[in-house]
């Protein structure tokens, strides 16, 4: 027992990158496969998995590797318009999320305050109600990262605790819903969608199902995560005797990601695959009622605690994320300690807050700060996964600080696949705002 609590004490920062890619759209994304696909998919997500697992502890062991921090070095090497416009693009990736985490976290409430008998929550009517809220979350969010000098012990605490609760709430729908172990077993073995492996190639717009499944893919291999473990694996204080140590935490936290978005997959498969319409499925609000007339209304708010801690734990994390690689980038700080990456986390928070209250406030629907978060994606990934390839192949890393070749092949095909989603981002946003109306 005694090991067992020192190894859980000895991870942590790929914990923060599982509890920052794990919020509430990859759970919507993870259960709105599994209700469309069954567990025929199950192999898409175990490849996206390994791909975020290969990203995440080559970004580790840069951490270890280079006597600085990731932009640091790119601004010794490139200078500082690189550093600075690489830390724009995670930042810019960081706010557009924060708006959609904002919209999201109101959402992963709506099961707690739903009236008996409506179809919608008390907030649902009352749209100054759902800003307070956020107001509050923010400035909860605010007082926690003025309040601790250290920041990251407390932050790692904290979403050990998250990750706990989540797996747990769902791990019980999970029981529930009596999943067939054939089946996922079977769902590991490569299958393609409707259409054929050709379907992944057609037009962005023209198969709904297949752009599901793209997004999922998007959401679990994270670059934006993965980028930030270098800085997590500095704040844990290991050097470059902790390389050991930071593959099995990498591989511990994309576990947690992918073993919540199976469970999610799973649950959604036997409980939902065949019987509700995936159509409906457009919020985790409305998945967490769907479960209430198959295991009763307690079960829907289980559901709805792991997507409510889920959904902070990403709402806090992301913005902090944000800000310390603007700091990092513009040379005004590079842990999450510094008070550069204090103001500049909240200067994330304030972005993703006004935004999604004018959204609120117009009556805008959630898509629009997806959207917003698709484009900024666009300007970002593919700049931090060569960023992280060009430190990785740099010719001083040699004898035991040179990085292994299977993680640069393993991460320059993840480069490959954030290339593609990219172009598919670009042609879905272009093929919507060309249509009439």
């Amino acid at each position: 027992m005694q090991r067992v609590l020192e190894f859980f004490r000895s991870i942590g920062p790929a914990i923060i990158v599982a509890a920052v890619v794990c919020g509430p759209g990859s759970m919507l994304l993870s259960s709105k496969t599994g209700a469309i696909y069954g567990y025929q998919m199950v192999w898409v997500l175990l490849i996206a998995a390994a791909l975020m697992w290969s990203m995440v502890v080559l970004s580790a062991r840069l951490g270890v590797v280079h006597e600085h921090t990731l932009l640091q070095e790119l601004a010794n090497r490139l200078g500082r318009p690189v550093a600075a416009t690489v830390g724009l693009f995670l930042f810019l990736v960081v706010a557009g999320f924060q708006v959609s985490n904002n919209v999201a976290i109101l959402a992963a409430l709506d099961p707690f305050l739903e009236r008996e008998g409506a179809t919608e929550s008390v907030l649902a009517a009352k749209p100054w109600a759902k800003i307070a809220v956020l107001i509050f979350l923010n400035l909860f969010v605010i007082g926690v990262i003025y309040r601790f000098g250290n920041l990251y012990k407390p932050v790692e605490r904290l979403l050990k605790g998250i990750v706990l609760l989540v797996v747990a709430s769902f791990a019980i729908n999970l029981f529930l819903a009596g999943p067939s172990l054939g089946g996922i077993l079977r769902g590991m073995l490569p299958s393609p969608p409707e259409g054929g492996y050709g379907a992944f190639f057609s037009s962005p717009t023209g198969n709904a199902n297949v752009t599901v499944l793209q997004a999922l893919i998007a959401t679990t291999f994270s670059v934006a995560g993965a980028f930030f473990q270098s800085y997590s694996v500095r704040a844990k204080g290991w050097g470059l005797a902790d390389a050991k140590k930071g593959m099995i935490d990498s591989l511990v936290g994309i576990c947690v990601l992918g073993g919540v978005s199976l469970i999610l997959m799973s649950t959604a498969a036997a409980a939902l695959h065949g019987k509700v319409d995936p159509g409906k499925l457009d919020s985790v609000s409305a998945i967490a009622r769907q479960f209430e007339p198959l295991f009763g209304h307690w079960a829907k708010l289980v559901f709805g605690v792991g997507i409510f801690a889920g959904g902070f734990g990403a709402f806090m994390v992301n913005a902090l994320i944000g800000g310390n690689m603007l700091a990092d980038g513009f040379g005004k700080g590079s842990t999450m300690n510094d008070r550069g990456t204090k103001h500049a986390t909240v200067l994330a928070l304030a972005i993703g807050l006004v935004i999604a209250a004018i959204s609120i406030l117009r009556n805008v629907k959630a898509v629009y700060a997806i959207t917003i978060a698709q484009a900024s994606t666009v300007l970002g990934l593919p700049a931090l996964a060569l960023a992280l390839l060009y430190l990785a192949t740099r010719p001083e890393l040699r004898g035991e600080r040179r990085v292994p070749r299977w993680m640069i092949v393993m991460s320059s095909i993840g480069l490959v696949l954030t290339i593609l989603l990219t172009v598919r981002t670009v042609m879905r946003l272009v093929e919507q705002f060309s249509q009439p109306g």
